[in-house]
């Protein structure tokens, strides 16, 4: 860089290529250079010089010259000093923008070409068109960043200021690198901070970037990569693209992403456009949300014009400037057949759609008038840029040469630093007050604009009234974003979403909430209660999975937890902890409950009118044949089998647990027991009576009893072990651990029903045996008939009730097994057992028989006595 520095400061003459030779000048007795993109179109690095629509041409040079004349008035700036200015154009061309910039920089030895005539005109000038110097004190930069970042990067070697009012990439705050550029807005990295700040303020989380190549749109890429998770916002996809770039493959990538309907265009507007024009290819006109940066800002509306139906609905950032009626006032005065700007014929015949030359323009015509007059903002910051220059060069003059005159001014201020002076300005400006931070920069505010297709209203009343109001392209003000406050206020226009295709929503409406037509904008719908998240690779996006329905979530909702056991997901909580299940036990709200009590309280009043009738007819042949004591003590124990079915329905204690099992396994032994022993000594008086007349041993009442409770003590001794050893007691069962279900029941432990049910069906096959060993005796003593009946049922009970008991996947169903079983054998047994001896005390008549005793060695003794028959038989046969 010196060394093409040192090369320009000795060359005689330079020639650049294919640059634009128009040039708008006023010299003043000090000078200042601009480099504008006035025109456009580069054809082989030639300008083609091709005439922006509208009042572009108008406007940007002529705020200067409005700036500088502003300034030339004020007594109290560059008092008997002009101020002037030499206006370059780029064509839109970073290469032609740097041999532009050749005009401006110093050269030893050479004074400046105060003629601008050019020895060409219009198109008839060669492409090797001779740079003429051009004095100057400082430069405002070019429009563009990928224009001004080169030239910066030249006259910083040449320590030759650069003011900037449109350049805002990051780069150009960077002091080690562009130590002399200093520029009157902020930079990108706010610019992409208000993006990110209006997309959360929509809730909009998943976002598509398309950015230039170059530090204008790599620099605000990075700050939005950067800056995009506190704002918690992921990115969806990002393209990197060259000015020249083919579209439709980017097109194509960003409809691959159709949730992230948001996308950021931090581009040029050539490569913009061309996107727009290959989305609306696929169809997908109104599907996204375009978001574009100052670049697509600053372009005239005209080139919008087809394609109008895909900027509807855009919004647009610029930098915060107010429009100035007194510089449109001025442009009214300015006549052109007769103004310097050479662009402003141009502009001219442009709006009107006319030609000067051919004598087709009403030259009356007032431009501000026209529907197509721009009204742009930057123009303002432009004139602040000036204004700097003036204030800086104004403090210079004053501190280093205070009275010095017009032909030594410039020599003044080459000789020393103007750019320390500049960098202390404080000043207000026409956008507001300037001064410099530390980055060179002058931190401001954002306006966000909508484009709209309304009528187009002319500002401070410049519309033609006799002309009717017609519709075009307006942007108009939303929000503005504050950089101090770094927040964003809303205008009283309301944003339009009429545009936009409908879309099913990913994010449910809260309760009450209006639906107001923003779109979405997310990856991954909000989890529902009970759902955890997966993460996935970016933040915003994750999958929704339901926990089990025994889990907890946790770890932020990004994982589940199994709840421990009898405990539930707490809905009150999110499902994020757990509670008690209620617990489920018999109550008398439920029906099997119910119908439980009632045979039970039925079985009770049947037992106590049987035991009732047993006392009345005790003296009954019949019944005292049946062993009196044995059958009280048998209905004793049916009594307390159905009194156990009621305590079953009961809710269960440890205590109530351990006493339930000691009665259920005593209903049981006190009612076989006797059988047995009844049985027993059927057998062993009819096997005697085979052998001898002798009367068997332990066959009275009295040791029959004793022997009963004796047998009734052995379950009374197992039933002291179970509790002692292995404690029935409540418990808690949750069978299924998916299921909120956890039943209270007494756990008679598997030693208590293994033991139980192994002496019980001890007691039961015994006297299945000897009942089918007395299956022969005579048809009037039918008592073993009715045993072996009462054991084969019960033996039939039980094979039932075993598998179904240890099988039942349900505490309350083997609660009821267990009731049932009780009801059964209990109900059976007074069946058969008591209800023959019953019915025939009080329904068979007495009758004389003749009882014959069993033939004896010892004798044969007939006599006639009378009996009870419980089945019709031609004798009985009395045992007493």
């Amino acid at each position: 860089m010196l060394s093409l520095l040192w090369c320009v400061s000795k060359a005689e003459s330079l020639m650049a290529y294919g640059v634009n030779p128009d040039t708008y000048s006023r010299p003043g007795d000090i000078n200042i250079g601009s480099i504008m993109s006035i025109t456009k179109g580069v054809n082989n690095f030639l300008c083609n010089r091709s005439q922006i629509p509208g009042s572009w041409g108008i406007e940007f040079p002529e705020a200067i010259a409005f700036a500088v004349d502003a300034v030339n008035r004020d007594p109290n700036l560059l008092p008997n000093l002009t101020l002037g200015f030499y206006v370059l154009d780029d064509c839109y061309s970073r290469i032609l923008s740097l041999g532009q910039s050749l005009s401006f920089l110093p050269r030893s030895g050479h004074t400046e070409s105060r003629s601008d005539n050019s020895t060409c005109s219009g198109m008839s000038c060669p492409p090797d068109y001779v740079i003429k110097y051009r004095r100057v004190v400082g430069v405002l930069a070019p429009m563009l960043s990928s224009c001004a970042v080169p030239v910066s990067y030249l006259y910083t070697t040449a320590r030759l200021p650069l003011v900037g009012y449109s350049t805002s990439t990051d780069e150009l705050s960077d002091k080690t690198l562009h130590p002399n550029f200093l520029r009157v807005i902020s930079p990108d990295k706010y610019q992409a901070l208000a993006m990110l700040k209006f997309i959360k303020n929509n809730g909009w989380s998943y976002v598509s970037i398309v950015y230039s190549q170059g530090p204008y749109g790599e620099r605000a890429f990075d700050t939005i990569k950067s800056s995009a998770a506190s704002f918690n916002i992921c990115l969806a996809v990002t393209h990197r693209v060259l000015d020249t770039e083919e579209m439709e493959p980017v097109a194509r990538s960003i409809l691959s992403f159709p949730r992230a309907r948001a996308v950021i265009l931090f581009s040029d507007v050539g490569p913009t456009l061309r996107l727009l024009d290959y989305i609306d290819k696929l169809n997908a006109t109104g599907h996204f949300v375009w978001i574009t940066s100052d670049s697509v800002t600053l372009t005239a509306k005209e080139e919008f014009l087809p394609y109008k139906n895909l900027v509807i609905g855009m919004f647009m950032f610029l930098f915060y400037a107010p429009l100035m009626r007194e510089f449109y006032e001025y442009i009214r005065r300015q006549n052109v057949t007769t103004s310097s700007n050479p662009w402003f014929k141009f502009s001219y015949e442009s709006m009107f759609a006319c030609s000067i030359s051919a004598e087709t323009c009403n030259l009356t015509l007032d431009v501000v008038r026209d529907g197509s007059f721009g009204f742009m903002n930057l123009p303002t910051l432009l004139m602040d840029a000036v204004l700097s220059y003036a204030h800086g060069i104004h403090a210079l003059i004053s501190s280093r040469c205070p009275r010095v005159t017009a032909p030594e001014a410039m020599d003044c201020i080459q000789n020393h630093s103007l750019l320390s002076y500049l960098r202390d300005v404080s000043f207000n400006g026409y956008s507001g007050p300037i001064r410099f931070n530390s980055e060179g920069d002058v931190p401001g505010k954002y306006v966000i604009y909508q484009m709209t297709w309304d009528y187009v209203t002319v500002p401070f009343g410049y519309g033609n009234p006799a002309s009717p109001l017609r519709m075009g392209l307006v942007t108009k003000e939303v929000a503005f974003y504050d950089i101090a406050s770094e927040d964003v206020a809303y205008t009283s226009t309301n944003i339009s979403w009429e545009h936009l295709k409908k879309v099913e929503r990913l994010v449910p409406l809260g309760d009450g909430e209006l639906d107001k037509g923003i779109p979405e904008s997310v990856c991954s719908r909000p989890c529902v209660v009970g759902e955890y998240k997966i993460q996935m690779e970016l933040s915003c996006c994750w999958e929704c999975r339901k926990c089990r329905e025994n889990e907890k979530i946790i770890n932020q909702n990004t994982s589940c937890e199994e709840c421990p056991l009898f405990t539930w997901p707490d809905p009150q909580t999110g499902f994020t902890s757990c509670l008690n299940i209620p617990l489920t036990y018999p109550t008398m709200s439920q029906t099997l409950t119910i119908v439980q009590l009632f045979l039970a309280v039925f079985g009770l009043a049947i037992t106590i009118l049987v035991s009732a009738m047993f006392l009345h007819y005790r003296d009954s042949r019949v019944i005292k044949a049946a062993s009196r004591e044995l059958s009280l003590l048998q209905l004793a124990a049916i009594f307390t089998g159905y009194v156990t079915v009621v305590c079953f329905q009961s809710a269960p204690t440890p205590t109530a647990c351990a006493a339930l099992y000691v009665i259920f396994c005593l209903s049981f032994a006190m009612l076989y027991c006797p059988l047995l022993v009844k049985a027993v000594r059927i057998f062993r008086i009819f096997q005697s009576s085979t052998k001898n007349n002798k009367r068997p041993r332990f066959v009275s009442p009295q040791s029959q009893v004793v022997i009963s409770v004796g047998l009734i003590c052995i379950q009374v001794v197992l039933c002291v072990v179970v509790v002692l050893a292995y404690t029935p007691t409540s418990r808690r069962t949750q069978m299924v651990k998916t299921e909120r279900f956890v039943e209270l029941t007494c756990d008679m432990t598997l030693q208590g029903l293994a033991s139980f049910l192994t002496y019980n069906l001890v007691l039961v096959s015994l006297c299945s045996i000897f009942a089918f060993k007395t299956r022969h005796l005579p048809d009037n003593f039918n008592e073993s008939k009715f045993i072996s009946m009462c054991v084969s049922t019960t033996l039939v009970i039980w094979l039932a009730f075993v598998p179904t008991y240890f099988t039942a996947g349900r505490e309350y169903v083997r609660t009821l097994l267990l009731s049932v079983a009780l009801l059964l054998n209990h109900t059976v047994a007074l069946v058969f057992l008591f209800m023959p001896k019953i019915y025939a005390a009080i329904c068979v008549p007495s009758e004389p028989v003749v009882t014959t005793r069993f033939n004896t060695i010892s004798t044969r003794v007939h006599h006639l006595t009378s009996t009870n028959r419980v089945a019709p038989s031609p004798g009985s046969v009395n045992m007493t």
